[in-house]
Formats: structure tokens, C-alpha cells, sequence
């Protein structure tokens, strides 16, 4: 590609254009400027530095128009000098003098105007690279935030409805484009796979890395109906295709609804919470393996739990956790802890804002550190009728 001088960098470059309009106007100005010198110069003769007015002259032409118009003032100056030494009719004691004296104006304006027009030119260089990192960033802002619209339209617009299930999800990402994701699978027995993964890294290339891991999961023939083997297959899959040091984290959960049993296995991910009644939360253990994509045929293991009426499921990446106060000082699961027992005994969504709440007040302002995923399912206490409820006090009396 060929290398083109900017108009506004080349000193040399011809007066056209937006700029070339500021150009013409110098010319005029700094005539004019020149002859109130020149009368200035003639009217005081020799008693003040008449050379100072020809070099402001030549400075301001020199700014505003350029090296060539700076360089013509050096001329035009040097024989208006010339001219009211001769007006004034203060001789030297020699004539070579004079002419010394003109070589040395000459070469004082000639650098003066170089010096400056020099300057001007670096200016508007850094004026103009400063515009054109201003356009790609501009552009790059643009290519993020579509890719994270894109990112948002992959991921599930809404959770599958699971009777006598209720859901909450918060997804917030710290740039335009996160690498968080999360995922549904009905199974054809009935019981729904939840994924939750954290994709390495921050903005464009962890979200290409989540849809690199979104298109695995939605083109498989069949998913695997036990949360370990799901991440040997992803492990499989990614592990020869990734880069160095590129890796997800995952959380895979089966959930059964009917008995309110949970299989699960961990990726390198944070383990779930489950909140039992009464305020009770609890950190489930971390069976599982490496992340996906680190190391070929890793192995995994799983673990299990049931999900009582009136329990919370609690699945998480580690943007909560680490959630970084102005001090950096980390959320921790010790005040995850706290958050959920602290909304234990409201509804769903008021655990949703306690949780985000105790978050936003630890952060005090301070941006996300990372992307941020919670997902909480709470299994539904039963309905009781009004003649169960009746017949139930009756038989207790």
C-alpha cells in the first residue's frame, strides 16, 4: 500500500482543502504585519532591536502559512531591513559590515522560519495521528458492541419452564462483550441440563471463545446425560482446537424435577451453593476436573444433592466472587455467604437484588473486574388446598 502524506502534516503540501483557506488568510495578515514592522524598523532607526519585528513577522507567517510562506518573509524581511537602514542614513564604519549584518538576519530569519514552521508540522502530526486513533477506536468500539448484541442473541432469551420451578438470572459483562455464558438442554426424560462457563479472558475473544463452545453444545447429535461425561466430550472438542493458555471454565448441573435431584460436575469452575430452608446456605463440594480445553483426556467426576421444596440452587461465575472493592479487595464467598442467608426467606427475585445489592455496595463504584453470571432456581413448596389445610388441623386436634 503506498504511503501518502497527510494535507494537514506536509508543510510543503499545496494550499487546498479546508486548511489551505487558513493559509491564503495568513498571507494578507502577515504582509501586512511586515509593513507595520518596516515603518516600525524606519520610524526608530537604530535605537530599539528592529530585527525582533521582522522575527515576530516571520514566526506568525511561518505558524499560519507554512514553510514556504515563512521562508518568502525571511527574504522580504531581511530587504526591508535593508531598505530602512538605508532611510535612515546611519552609516557603518565599513560596508562589508552591512553586508555581514544582512547575511547574518538572513540566516536568523531563514532558521526562525524552518524552527517554526517545523513545530507547526509536528503539531499537526500529532493532531492527526491523535484523529485517527480517535477513528479506530471509534471503529473498534463499534466491532465490540455488535459483537457483544451478537453474544446476547446466543445466549437463551428465556429458561425453560420446569413446574414447580421458579428462576432468577442476572448476566452482566464488564466490557462491551463478555466470555460468561450460560445454557439449557431438555433431555427426552425429562430432567434439563443447566451449563454455566467462564471463557478465558476479557471482551472479543472471550466471547468467540463462548460461541466456539456454544456451537459445540447446539451441533452435537446427542448430549450425554451425566454432567462428567458432557465435559469429557467438551474437554475433547476444545482441547485440540484452542490456542495456548485459552481454556473454559464450566459448571454442568442435571437437574431431575420431579425428585429434585441434581448431578453435577466442575470444570475448574467455582462449586454451586445450595440455600436450604431457614437460611442455611451451604457450599456443595468440588468434584470434577481441569478446565476445558487445558490438558487432552482429562477425566472427570460428579457429585450429587437433592433440592428440596423451598431450597435455592445457586450456580455462579467467578465475577462474584471476584468482585473488586476500590481498595481490591475481593466479594469472597464468605460475604456470597452472607448475601444469600440474608435473603434466604423472601421470594426469588428479592434474593436476586440482595445478592447484586451486597455486590454493588462492596464494589462502591468500582467497574466489574469480570464478567458476572448467577443463576439461582428455587424448588416451589407445595400448594395446599383449603380442605387439605382443614382436614390437617382437624386430624391435629
Amino acid at each position: 500500500m503506498e504511503d501518502r502524506p497527510h494535507p494537514a502534516t506536509d508543510a510543503t503540501a499545496p494550499l487546498e482543502g479546508p486548511g489551505s483557506r487558513a493559509r491564503l488568510a495568513a498571507i494578507p495578515v502577515s504582509l501586512l504585519l511586515l509593513a507595520a514592522a518596516f515603518l516600525t524598523d524606519w520610524i526608530t532607526g537604530s535605537e530599539i532591536a528592529s530585527s525582533l519585528f521582522y522575527v515576530i513577522v516571520i514566526m506568525f507567517g511561518a505558524w499560519f502559512g507554512g514553510r514556504r510562506l515563512g521562508l518568502a518573509l525571511a527574504l522580504l524581511s531581511v530587504v526591508a531591513w535593508g531598505i530602512a537602514h538605508r532611510l535612515t542614513g546611519v552609516p557603518f564604519s565599513r560596508s562589508s559590515i552591512l553586508y555581514w549584518n544582512l547575511l547574518a538576519e538572513l540566516a536568523i530569519y531563514i532558521i526562525t522560519a524552518l524552527a517554526v514552521a517545523e513545530a507547526r508540522s509536528g503539531l499537526d502530526r500529532v493532531h492527526a495521528l491523535a484523529a485517527h486513533l480517535e477513528d479506530a477506536r471509534r471503529a473498534l468500539e463499534r466491532e465490540t458492541r455488535a459483537v457483544g448484541q451478537l453474544q446476547l442473541q446466543l445466549l437463551p432469551q428465556r429458561p425453560p419452564p420446569i413446574p414447580g420451578y421458579t428462576w432468577e438470572i442476572v448476566y452482566l459483562t464488564s466490557t462491551r462483550a463478555g466470555g460468561d455464558y450460560y445454557d439449557f438442554f431438555p433431555l427426552a426424560d425429562g430432567r434439563t441440563v443447566v451449563l454455566v462457563a467462564d471463557a478465558s479472558g476479557h471482551g472479543a475473544s472471550a466471547a468467540v471463545l463462548m460461541a466456539m463452545t456454544r456451537v459445540l453444545l447446539h451441533t452435537a447429535r446427542d448430549l450425554p446425560d451425566r454432567a462428567d461425561r458432557l465435559l469429557a466430550r467438551l474437554n475433547d472438542q476444545l482441547a485440540g482446537a484452542l490456542p495456548s493458555a485459552w481454556f473454559v471454565t464450566a459448571c454442568v448441573a442435571v437437574i431431575d424435577p420431579r425428585s429434585g435431584g441434581i448431578e453435577y460436575s466442575l470444570a475448574g469452575h467455582p462449586a454451586p451453593w445450595v440455600v436450604h430452608r431457614g437460611g442455611r446456605p451451604e457450599c456443595l463440594s468440588s468434584p470434577g476436573g481441569p478446565p476445558l480445553g487445558a490438558f487432552t483426556d482429562s477425566t472427570y467426576r460428579s457429585g450429587a444433592t437433592v433440592l428440596a421444596p423451598g431450597e435455592t440452587l445457586v450456580l455462579h461465575t467467578d465475577g462474584v466472587t471476584e468482585s473488586m472493592s476500590p481498595g481490591s479487595d475481593l466479594f469472597g464467598e464468605s460475604r456470597l455467604r452472607d448475601a444469600l442467608g440474608a435473603s434466604s426467606n423472601g421470594d426469588l427475585a428479592g434474593m436476586r437484588r440482595t445478592v447484586l445489592g451486597r455486590i454493588d455496595g462492596h464494589r462502591a463504584g468500582a467497574p466489574l473486574s469480570d464478567d458476572l453470571t448467577l443463576l439461582l432456581l428455587r424448588r416451589c413448596e407445595p400448594k395446599v388446598s383449603q380442605g387439605a389445610a382443614l382436614e390437617a388441623a382437624r386430624s391435629q386436634a
